[in-house]
């Protein structure tokens, strides 16, 4: 049994950038970021699913493309500072542009599809998304609570475009993984993000003396041994996968080591 190659998974992360370009938002915005383990999960998945490999590669490309406009509207401060500067403003507004834009790009690519199921499973699953928003942000009273959330709202396009293909309950033990690579991606940001700041302020009403990098760092660990222990339990060419993550800042032949 094979899986993704750095070169498989190289290829798929140049066809979405490719999609994204717009030159104007090149030139007056960084990059997305585009979660590699997410790529290799969603790679998994519909190598396993004996898929055409166009079809294969249109599903990934959306839902990536799904993933990036949701991650690039969280970027957007939700109040308006009082002091903003001008070119504060203009970056909030680009950011909101931008997040338009990749939303565009996945809506016609999945008018393109002409795949009905799953056009209705990814429109549930954003709506959903954008529901468990809304409790991370304005209804968590506990950081347990918050990543709790955080870890199923970042695995539900994952566990959508799943179900067609495999029982999703065997796949439970993911959302581990997915708190993970979320929290990887906040420690990529070059300043806090409203998810930080959301996290902040529920360790300051629930008088933690933890800081919000220590809270980060704690779920980490705990995540990191929960995936550990359920590795035996997810079908093997996910516990595979799995295993890259874990081992995450190895060596990069051991990261994308082959099993069979």
């Amino acid at each position: 049994m094979s899986y993704a190659s750095m070169e498989e998974l190289h290829t798929l992360r140049k066809k979405i950038e490719n999609r994204m370009q717009q030159a104007y938002l090149d030139e007056n915005l960084d990059i997305p970021y585009l979660d590699d383990y997410k790529l290799l999960l969603l790679q998994t998945l519909f190598g396993q699913a004996n898929l055409p490999d166009k079809q294969q590669t249109d599903y990934i490309v959306t839902i990536m493309l799904i993933q990036m406009a949701l991650d690039t509207h969280d970027l957007v401060i939700r109040t308006t500072k009082a002091d903003e500067t001008a070119d504060e403003r203009v970056d909030r507004q680009l950011t909101v542009l931008a997040g338009n834009y990749y939303s565009a790009l996945y809506y016609k690519i999945l008018a393109e599809l002409e795949d009905i199921d799953m056009v209705a499973q990814l429109a549930t699953a954003i709506k959903e998304i954008n529901e468990q928003k809304m409790a991370l942000y304005y209804d968590t009273s506990s950081a347990a609570e918050f990543f709790r959330i955080l870890g199923r709202m970042e695995g539900t396009l994952f566990y959508a475009a799943a179900s067609p293909f495999i029982k999703t309950e065997d796949l439970e033990p993911l959302v581990d993984y997915f708190i993970i690579s979320r929290l990887h991606q906040e420690e990529f940001m070059n300043e806090p993000t409203p998810l930080f700041l959301r996290l902040s302020k529920i360790l300051e009403q629930d008088q933690s003396t933890l800081t919000v990098t220590e809270a980060i760092n704690q779920e980490l660990e705990e995540a990191r041994a929960r995936l550990t222990k359920n590795l035996h339990s997810m079908p093997q060419v996910f516990a595979a996968a799995t295993r890259k993550l874990l081992l995450q800042g190895k060596r990069q032949e051991e990261l994308f080591l082959e099993e069979g």
